[in-house]
C-alpha cells in the first residue's frame, strides 16, 4: 500500500471503535517545559547576559537529555491506569513521537561526532531544533490522521513553518530565542490542552 492508503487504513481502524483521547499531553508538557528553559539558557549564554563560558552550553543539553529521559520513563509508567492506552491512535502517536525523539538524538550525536573528528562546524548545532520542528510536524500529522483533534493538523503546519523560518536565523543567537517561543506554541500549549482532555484513571 502507498503511504497515503496506509494512513487512511489506520484512520479507518481508529474510527471503527479503537479511538481514544490522546494521552500524550503529559509528555508534551514535560519535554516542552524542559526544552524552553534550556533554549533560553543557551540564548543567555551566547548573548553574554550571564557570565558563563559558551563551552558550558553542552552541559545544559546533557542535563536536558538525562533529566528528560528519566522523567519520560516515569510518565510512561503513570499511563498504565489510563483507559485507552492500548487504542491504535495512542499506540501510533506514541510510536511517531518516539521515532522523532530518536531521530533528533541521532542527528545531535552525529553533530557532536562531526565536530570531534574535525569534519563539522558549530552551525550544525543550530540546525538541531529545526530538525526537531520538522519531526514535530510529522508526528502531529500522523496524530491527526489517526483521529486526533483537527487542530493537530494545524500544529503540523506551524511546526513545518517554524522549521523553515528558523533557517534564516541559523548562525545567530536569536535562533534560540525563536526556538524557545516555538516550543511554547508547539509543545507546552498543546500539552496542556491534551491533559485537560485525558480520561480519568481506571478504578483499581
Amino acid at each position: 500500500m502507498s503511504e497515503q492508503s496506509d494512513l487512511e487504513f489506520l484512520r479507518d481502524v481508529a474510527a471503527s471503535g479503537q479511538h481514544a483521547p490522546s494521552l500524550s499531553g503529559r509528555f508534551f508538557v514535560w519535554w516542552g517545559g524542559l526544552a524552553a528553559p534550556a533554549l533560553l539558557a543557551h540564548w543567555t549564554i551566547l548573548t553574554g547576559l550571564v557570565e558563563i563560558p559558551v563551552a558550558y552550553v553542552g552541559f545544559v543539553w546533557m542535563a536536558y537529555g538525562l533529566i528528560g529521559m528519566a522523567g519520560s520513563s516515569l510518565l510512561g509508567r503513570s499511563l498504565r491506569s489510563k483507559p485507552g492506552a492500548g487504542a491504535i491512535n495512542n499506540r501510533g502517536e506514541a510510536a511517531a513521537w518516539r521515532g522523532v525523539t530518536w531521530m533528533v538524538a541521532a542527528y545531535a550525536i552525529g553533530a557532536v561526532i562531526a565536530m570531534a573528528v574535525g569534519r563539522g562546524h558549530m552551525v550544525l548545532f543550530d540546525t538541531i531544533p529545526l530538525v526537531a520542528f520538522a519531526g514535530y510536524g510529522l508526528s502531529f500529522h500522523v496524530s491527526a490522521q489517526l483521529g486526533g483533534a483537527r487542530w493537530m493538523q494545524g500544529m503540523a503546519i506551524i511546526a513545518w513553518l517554524a522549521s523553515g523560518a528558523g533557517l534564516s536565523l541559523v548562525g545567530t543567537s536569536d535562533l534560540y530565542l525563536f526556538a524557545a517561543g516555538a516550543i511554547a506554541v508547539l509543545a507546552i500549549i498543546p500539552g496542556l490542552v491534551l491533559l485537560r482532555g485525558e480520561p480519568a484513571a481506571e478504578a483499581g
